[in-house]
């Protein structure tokens, strides 16, 4: 977990992996242990609608989806939606701290997504969806295969690019909610994390 000053507030930061049940109690660990004003998790506000309202009900994973199961599965139990998220949730909601998803709305997403991914990319993002489960990836940690899952799946130009937007919207949003708060929380994806963080001590300095 990582500090830095942030608006006057010292946020925390703490990279998850998305899927990976032992990540739940990681998660809960950090938020009773720091008990922050609020936290900071890398999702959509209609993801976080998504949370709220999830029942158990059984989830259709896309073949990208399962291959990152697939894989992850090396390193311990997984379940979707990811326990990382799910806990988050609930360890808030036990303690009322305020949980604020810090990614973009499914509006700005969709609308940035066709701005930046062209039609020769799609075309490769669809040949590779059916072709992962073939491909190789980084075993030899669930960090190790994350990032490289994500080096393969998402390196795109325009893919590449989308999610630099992702990163510097989650750095502008936790901006927002550093200000009047003495201590945050951010659950960041690991994948997000490195380039999250670097836009939030840039700004920092600045």
């Amino acid at each position: 977990m990582r500090e830095i000053e942030l608006n006057g507030s010292r946020t925390f930061v703490l990279p998850v992996i998305k899927g990976l049940v032992s990540e739940g109690e990681k998660v809960r660990a950090a938020i009773v242990e720091l008990r922050p004003e609020a936290v900071g998790i890398s999702i959509s506000k209609e993801e976080l609608q998504g949370l709220r309202s999830y029942q158990d009900e059984e989830i259709e994973l896309s073949d990208q989806e399962e291959a990152y199961k697939a894989g992850l599965q090396e390193f311990g139990e997984v379940q979707m939606p990811p326990p990382c998220y799910r806990e988050a949730l609930k360890v808030c909601d036990e303690l009322g701290v305020p949980l604020i998803p810090l990614d973009m709305n499914e509006d700005l997403f969709s609308e940035r997504y066709c701005e930046l991914i062209g039609g020769l990319e799609l075309m490769k993002e669809s040949f590779f969806s059916h072709r992962v489960a073939r491909k190789r990836f980084d075993l030899e940690s669930a960090e190790a295969f994350v990032l490289d899952y994500d080096r393969k799946v998402n390196g795109g130009r325009g893919l590449s690019a989308l999610n630099s937007e992702r990163e510097a919207h989650m750095a502008s949003t936790a901006a927002e909610m550093a200000v009047g708060r003495c201590t945050l929380l951010l659950l960041l994806e690991l994948e997000r994390a490195d380039g999250v963080l670097r836009r939030m001590e840039a700004d920092a300095r600045d």
